[in-house]
Formats: C-alpha cells, sequence, structure tokens
C-alpha cells in the first residue's frame, strides 16, 4: 500500500504558481488517467498566479482548508473546505486565500497531449 503525508516543512516554492506545495510521486502502475498531483498553499491574503494548465491538461482542486475565491474560465465563486473544483484543459484559472488564512486544496491533473502532439496544436 502507499501512503504519502506532508508537513508545512517539506513545502517548497512553486515560482511559477506563486505558491507552496508538495508535489505527490508519480504512481507507477496505477492505471491512468492520473499524471500528477500535489498538495497546493496559499497563503493569507495571496493570490495564485492566473495560469493555463499545459499540453491540454484537465485538472482538479478539493479545497481541505480555509477560504477564498476561485476564479475558472472568469466565473469567481467563494470556496471553503470542502470544495471541489473541476478545471477543464485550456481554462485559465486563479485561487485566492481569504485575508486571515490560508487555502490548502490538492491538485490532481490528467490526460496532457505528448509534447509533440502539443507542439502541433
Amino acid at each position: 500500500m502507499f501512503l504519502h503525508g506532508w508537513t508545512d516543512e517539506e513545502l517548497r516554492d512553486e515560482p511559477a504558481y506563486g505558491v507552496r506545495a508538495v508535489r505527490l510521486p508519480r504512481l507507477e502502475g496505477v492505471a491512468q488517467p492520473y499524471e500528477g498531483g500535489a498538495w497546493v498553499v496559499v497563503a493569507a491574503g495571496s493570490t495564485m498566479r492566473r495560469h493555463v494548465n499545459p499540453d491540454g491538461e484537465s485538472e482538479v482542486f478539493f479545497v481541505t482548508e480555509g477560504a477564498g475565491t476561485v476564479e475558472v474560465a472568469g466565473e469567481t465563486r467563494r470556496v471553503t473546505a470542502g470544495a471541489t473544483i473541476p478545471i477543464p484543459p485550456e481554462t485559465p484559472h486563479t485561487l485566492t486565500a481569504d485575508p486571515g488564512g490560508r487555502v490548502v486544496f490538492l491538485s490532481m491533473w490528467w490526460g496532457a497531449r505528448p509534447a509533440a502532439a502539443a507542439q502541433e496544436a
């Protein structure tokens, strides 16, 4: 059985996204579509950098701590612990933590086109 945990001390800066995160190890032998994941922390009052996932990836956030606002494809919603946020391919998105506390979420992504196919798209 595989079990993964993390502590705040293990968080690493993710400058491309303006957050701190612990990347999940690749799960060899696990049926697709899983490709990657990370525990992500958006600091109190901070905003994750708006971005579009590379190579046509889909993504979903599972909020486990905190509150804030999420914007997906220009639509903004309030989120709290327990929220599930699906993000379709080619869709700009960002998340802002409330000033009073951080937001912690599990991000899982899948479906990226191989590099050669992505360059042709």
